[in-house]
């Protein structure tokens, strides 16, 4: 059988419980349970297929609880899930630029970023409880994309594909189309359920 993956450990006996993690280009950011936000830079040895991490630095007074990272390096920011609310920190120093007031009591996010004819969007759906959030970056905060959508169920997992998300819930998967302004109504189709079965 063909092994896609290599495990390779980085991090070894950390003190702290790691509750979330993102990485970028050589760079990894873990998010621990006691809210201590760490910044690695990642090196490979390619003689002895070994990696050489070093911690660059560290905020120890980040949130009381990191639930979800993700950075956008074109725009120099990190976009998390503190406390269940998102909030952007500049990625340099970790500052806080804005927090996103009515998306207070999210359980989760996912970030697109896209360049078009020359033209850079930042998108981001949230799902809080029920609903699903859109918004987009414009003048360094996210500005909502439409109204809220009533989804199904609890989303337990998210990711975007061109112009739709995938969604996961308790036993479905949803493909959820958005449109190219985003002003529309989004189109909620079924992907697949945990009944269905593939053909061998």
């Amino acid at each position: 059988m063909h092994d896609a993956y290599e495990p390779v450990p980085l991090l070894e006996k950390l003190p702290l419980q790691i509750d979330c993690l993102t990485a970028w280009e050589d760079w990894l950011l873990v998010g621990t349970k006691p809210g201590h936000l760490l910044l690695y830079r990642i090196k490979k040895d390619t003689a002895t297929n070994r990696f050489e991490v070093t911690l660059v630095k560290s905020n120890k007074n980040f949130s009381k609880k990191i639930q979800q990272l993700y950075v956008v390096s074109q725009y120099k920011i990190l976009v998390s899930l503190l406390e269940n609310n998102i909030h952007v920190h500049d990625l340099l120093t970790f500052q806080q630029i804005t927090v996103v007031s009515k998306a207070k009591g999210a359980t989760l996010f996912a970030c697109d970023f896209q360049v078009c004819s020359g033209c850079a969007l930042l998108r981001m759906c949230v799902a809080v409880k029920k609903k699903l959030q859109l918004y987009y970056w414009k003048d360094r905060e996210f500005l909502e994309l439409q109204a809220d959508f009533a989804a199904p169920d609890f989303p337990k997992s998210m990711a975007w594909c061109g112009n739709s998300i995938c969604v996961g819930f308790k036993r479905d998967y949803y493909l959820i189309r958005v449109s190219d302004n985003g002003t529309t109504c989004i189109q909620l189709l079924p992907y697949c359920t945990s009944d269905t079965k593939l053909a061998p």
